[in-house]
């Protein structure tokens, strides 16, 4: 592939990635720690699983299901135990 395609191309996957990261919602809570910890899982999630495939919107499963998608998932996206735990906080947050 040539210079000029591999530009173009990775513009157009920068611009897909940024547009679908914004149709997620930005969590809203009014406890401080936990707003932090929500913001840093909507990061983590658009960096770690926005990576590799489309992103889905949190509502498209329910707890339980986002909880073994990200166990399933986990391994490939290098995730920590840690960062697993705010990526669920923010997709199962009730907002």
């Amino acid at each position: 592939m040539s210079k000029k395609k591999t530009i173009i191309f990775s513009i157009m996957i920068c611009g897909f990635m940024y547009g679908c990261s914004r149709q997620l919602y930005m969590p809203s809570s009014t406890d401080e720690a936990k707003q932090a910890g929500l913001l840093q899982g909507r990061k983590l999630y658009v960096k770690h699983c926005g990576s590799c495939h489309n992103l889905h919107l949190p509502k498209e499963y329910n707890a339980d299901q986002w909880k073994k998608n990200i166990d399933e998932m986990q391994e490939k996206a290098k995730i920590t135990d840690s960062e697993k735990q705010l990526i669920l906080q923010f997709l199962t947050f009730k907002h």
